[in-house]
């Protein structure tokens, strides 16, 4: 099971994995885990614990299990599968629906060419390109004053940095 809750008293925190080890005649639990042996009264076990053998992926990122599975939707992006698929210490095993074994290797390559940060400069212009055919190729017009604060702070190329010394406010690192 898992505590959902941090509780200094009790000396839990959110997500933290144990063992039940015993079960009071109220609903209390005697738990193991990594910090030893835990008890936890009924209040706080009605409220805070759930069952722990199943996990989001984002839920178990930071942790190594024996055996990771993942089951593979139409969601699935990249980022989760990739977490997902580095869980397990002895075995990742992805879990999927399909046809044929074709299919399940088309559904596998589109789970890591969704939502991905890297797919380049062109990917990165065909989206622009669609979001101007969807929003509008015309931005709001910012006051002259924003305008020029925007002019002001924007990074400069290389011929237009003046030498340290150089500027006319005096000595600082070129912009």
């Amino acid at each position: 099971m898992a505590t959902r809750r941090n509780d200094r008293d009790l000396g839990v925190a959110n997500r933290d994995v144990w063992t039940v080890a015993g079960i009071g005649g109220d609903g209390s639990l005697v738990v193991t885990g990594r910090a030893g042996q835990r008890e936890l009264p009924a209040d706080y076990v009605n409220r805070h614990v759930e069952l722990a053998f199943a996990s989001t992926a984002y839920g178990a990122q930071g942790q190594t299990v024996d055996s990771a599975h993942l089951v593979i939707g139409e969601a699935t992006g990249a980022a989760t599968a990739y977490v997902a698929m580095t869980r397990g210490r002895h075995r990742n095993v992805a879990h999927l629906v399909a046809d044929s074994v074709d299919d399940a290797r088309r559904q596998w390559i589109e789970v890591f060419s969704r939502d991905r940060a890297d797919l380049g400069p062109a990917h990165a212009a065909t989206r622009v390109d669609h979001d101007i055919e969807r929003y509008g190729a015309k931005a709001p017009r910012r006051p002259a004053s924003l305008q020029a604060a925007a002019l002001a702070d924007r990074p400069r190329r290389p011929e237009e940095r003046q030498p340290i010394g150089s500027r006319p406010d005096g000595p600082g690192i070129g912009r």
